[in-house]
């Protein structure tokens, strides 16, 4: 019995999972996650103040008419459109400190932030309290998802054009498009996975060299999932093309199980 007979089946289960995995899956994790952190801002709002000290959060510089600011949030959601834990820190255009801004959250409108719950603090004055405050800012819904959503918050059926207005603005889309070879690539990697596994678990026990075997599949293992992640790495540091990152684990894998497999049967 030929061994494809019996290895095709799993290479067709792995390669159907990484269809469902990107096409169905991932979308519907995005929504959820974005879901996740509105109720826990609604939930936890008033509590939000006391994360900030364990939470990095988001930082982004920006400019208007009236100088720079910069803006920190614990929390965003929508994208990046509404931030949750908001401080802004403001300044003149010789940058002098002006005002520090604390609100419970910030939402994009057109040439402003408008901050819901804020206090404001200025040097040699008092703190002041308002239910609306905003801030006047040059960034635009683009800008704002770049520097505040990460692609894997961005559902699969999304990136072609979160891809296209970030490259209209000007902006780095690398992250995105490796997201988006990544998630396509994903069915053919599980499938080479798969081949993988099938290399070091088409052998008899009581032919011995279990312990080879076993350390073979522990080793193939490892060193994808290091090319993968050194793939990533250098299209984030833009060494390589996001494509090129996605595809050639796949290529690896999948061609080393090809090629051994072939050699298992003929031998």
């Amino acid at each position: 019995m030929s061994a494809w007979q019996f290895v095709a089946p799993a290479v067709i289960a792995a390669f159907g999972l990484g269809i469902v995995a990107t096409a169905i899956y991932n979308p519907i994790s995005a929504v959820m996650s974005e879901w996740s952190k509105r109720l826990q801002a609604e939930m936890f709002g008033e509590k939000q103040a006391a994360l900030q000290d364990t939470s990095f959060g988001f930082w982004v510089r920006q400019k208007s008419t009236d100088g720079q600011s910069i803006v920190y949030a614990a929390t965003s959601q929508e994208q990046g459109v509404r931030l949750d834990g908001v401080s802004v820190f403001t300044f003149d255009p010789a940058g002098k400190a002006l005002e520090r801004i604390e609100a419970k959250r910030a939402l994009l409108e057109t040439g402003h932030w408008r901050l819901d719950q804020a206090r404001v603090y200025a040097n040699g004055a008092a703190p002041r309290e308002y239910d609306v405050y905003e801030v006047k800012t040059n960034l635009t819904s683009a800008q704002v998802r770049e520097s505040f959503s990460t692609p894997e918050t961005v559902p699969f059926w999304d990136l072609p054009s979160y891809i296209d207005i970030a490259e209209r603005s000007g902006l780095v889309a690398a992250g995105y498009k490796l997201q988006y070879h990544i998630l396509i690539a994903r069915p053919f990697l599980l499938a080479a996975m798969v081949m993988l596994a099938c290399c070091v678990s088409l052998r008899f026990f009581r032919f011995g060299g279990v312990t080879k075997m076993v350390l073979s599949g522990i080793a193939a293992g490892f060193l994808l999932y290091v090319l993968s992640k050194v793939t990533e790495d250098l299209s984030k540091a833009e060494l390589l093309h996001p494509a090129a990152a996605a595809w050639l684990p796949v290529l690896a894998g999948g061609l080393t199980g090809f090629i051994v497999l072939l050699y298992q049967e003929d031998g």
